[in-house]
């Protein structure tokens, strides 16, 4: 099936999900000189679609971010259609053991998943499906991303930002390479057995108070240090060309004067000869 949302003419060309409720597919833009891909949300069921408009017109998070999570929203048929931007797949389950090699790259990476649900314009209750481990995607930088490839009907109006917490710290956790006594971690085994979680930001202060201190690199180490002292330097350099100068300007007036620059004897052999008697 064709789909038509404003300008745009989206062909299927990938089937992602297909449920009694909902469906997912990849769409491709014919009218796009470039061949624009597309996540198509395609709603069936007219309750779940009553709910899922009602979610987006009163979050938050749209209304405090000013942006859209979806590209378009449009009807077709019997559908209620929600139209996002596509990015390819690097599911956070299989990149994450080759990228999250020590306990620091896992608390950089678990820094950058709450950073990426607090910057998502995305309710909630959808976010919290988001925080499904196939639908978390771990860039080459380390950077997280989310696609909506979403089973409504596991939607639940009532997940809210707490909700969402305890889907992150049960993500991280998993993704924890190494057993060891890591203080950011057992904070977050402590509070997630307590359900103590209450904020996005909360989890994020707890990460960065416990997280592990960076080692520097040398080069950034060294930038760092000409930071703090380039005016000192500057101030140094100076001083010595000064310093030249005045040395140059005694020179050039010894030799227009005597002939020659007595200064530089002391680098002469002045004991070769003393009296009739030569050392050499």
């Amino acid at each position: 099936m064709i789909f038509y949302a404003g300008d745009m003419v989206l062909e299927p060309v990938r089937e992602v999900f297909d449920g009694p409720k909902n469906g997912v597919s990849i769409c491709r833009d014919l009218q796009s000189p470039i061949g624009a891909h597309y996540v198509l949300l395609r709603v069936k069921d007219r309750t779940l679609a009553r709910r899922l408009i009602a979610i987006f017109e009163h979050s938050e998070r749209i209304l405090s971010e000013g942006v859209s999570p979806y590209v378009a929203c449009f009807t077709q048929n019997e559908l209620l259609c929600y139209l996002f931007d596509y990015r390819e797949e690097r599911r956070i389950g299989l990149f994450a053991p080759g990228q999250i090699g020590s306990s620091a790259a896992w608390e950089s990476v678990c820094v950058n998943l709450v950073l990426e649900c607090l910057s998502s314009p995305i309710p909630f209750p959808l976010l919290s499906l988001s925080l499904a481990p196939d639908n978390v995607h771990l860039e080459k930088d380390g950077a997280i991303f989310f696609t909506p490839y979403y089973d409504l009907s596991q939607l639940s109006d009532a997940d809210d930002e707490s909700v969402c917490a305890r889907r992150c710290v049960e993500l991280m956790l998993s993704l924890l390479p190494t057993k060891g006594h890591l203080k950011s971690a057992e904070l977050m085994r402590k509070k997630l057995l307590k359900s103590a979680f209450r904020s996005l930001p909360e989890l994020y202060r707890d990460i960065k108070v416990t997280e592990l201190p960076k080692k520097r690199k040398f080069k950034a180490y060294m930038a760092d240090l000409w930071r703090h002292n380039k005016d000192r330097l500057f101030s140094l350099m100076l001083v010595l060309c000064v310093i030249a100068a005045i040395f140059a300007v005694i020179v050039l007036l010894s030799q227009l004067i005597f002939g020659n620059v007595p200064i530089l004897r002391i680098f002469e052999r002045c004991f070769d000869v003393i009296g009739l008697r030569s050392l050499r």
